[in-house]
């Protein structure tokens, strides 16, 4: 017996926008929509819900954000093409807003990239790997120049992620990533970037070879460094501060008063 399309529920009368927003989801992913298929205008589809033609735009705004829907004027609005970006910017807000330490992003880095680096080892094509190679030439040709270095590092990283080729890696590792761009600031002023280069090669020249476990045992020794030049930065931070605290101390207070 043929199953006719997914059709858009009635939403119950309290959290109108939210009701709202789960009936299209519903609409796009259990409909199995293609990117780019026209949706009905807004008047059919609040009227086919349920709802107001201002919870429905509500709602549609709030499906762009979440990147399951493309809205432009003078166009219907039409399901959007596959991206994990707007997932990357909620996760990576999340991450920022809890303030999560560096050491347990690190931590995760941990947990994950050696796995990528065996991955990527098995799967990489030519185009991870000259992109890979050019990131570390650029870091070697501009090593005074702080800013571009860590650009060029979260771009090997990224490239690495995407010879994975496994989505799931980069939606959990790449908002981490992001997060730790000011602590990569730091452990290149303090350990200069003839480490990176150096554990960077290591980890391409395996993947060059297809050899996994040289691959992830290369990644894990980069971060176990990472993490304990890391380590030695929040260290220099804290006594800094220690020293800073006591200086202001000693100068308030009371000098001792001379008695006539």
């Amino acid at each position: 017996m043929d199953v006719g399309p997914t059709r858009l529920k009635q939403a119950k009368k309290t959290l109108i926008v939210e009701h709202a927003i789960l009936a299209l989801k519903e609409y796009i992913v259990d409909g199995n929509l293609s990117p780019g298929t026209e949706l009905p205008t807004e008047t059919e589809m609040a009227k086919e819900i349920g709802v107001s033609k201002f919870s429905m735009r509500e709602a549609l705004r709030v499906l762009q954000v979440l990147g399951l829907v493309d809205i432009s004027q003078g166009r219907h609005t039409r399901v959007a093409m596959h991206s994990i970006n707007p997932v990357i910017t909620v996760l990576e807000l999340t991450l920022r807003r809890s303030k999560v330490p560096d050491l347990m992003l690190i931590e995760a880095r941990k947990s994950l990239e050696g796995h990528i680096s065996r991955f990527a080892a098995m799967r990489a094509d030519s185009s991870h790997i000259e992109g890979m190679r050019k990131t570390i030439e650029d870091i070697k040709n501009n090593r005074d120049d702080l800013e571009m270095c860590v650009e060029k590092d979260l771009e090997f990283h990224n490239i690495l992620m995407k010879a994975s080729k496994n989505v799931v890696f980069e939606i959990m590792l790449a908002p981490v990533m992001e997060l730790l761009r000011e602590q990569r600031m730091k452990t290149i002023k303090l350990r200069g970037v003839d480490p990176m280069i150096e554990y960077h090669t290591m980890v391409l020249d395996a993947i060059i070879e297809k050899d996994p476990e040289k691959a992830e045992r290369a990644m894990n020794l980069h971060l176990v460094t990472t993490e304990e030049h890391l380590r030695k930065v929040m260290e220099s931070v804290t006594q800094t501060s220690r020293n800073g605290a006591q200086t202001s101390r000693e100068a308030d207070s009371p000098r001792g008063v001379d008695v006539l």
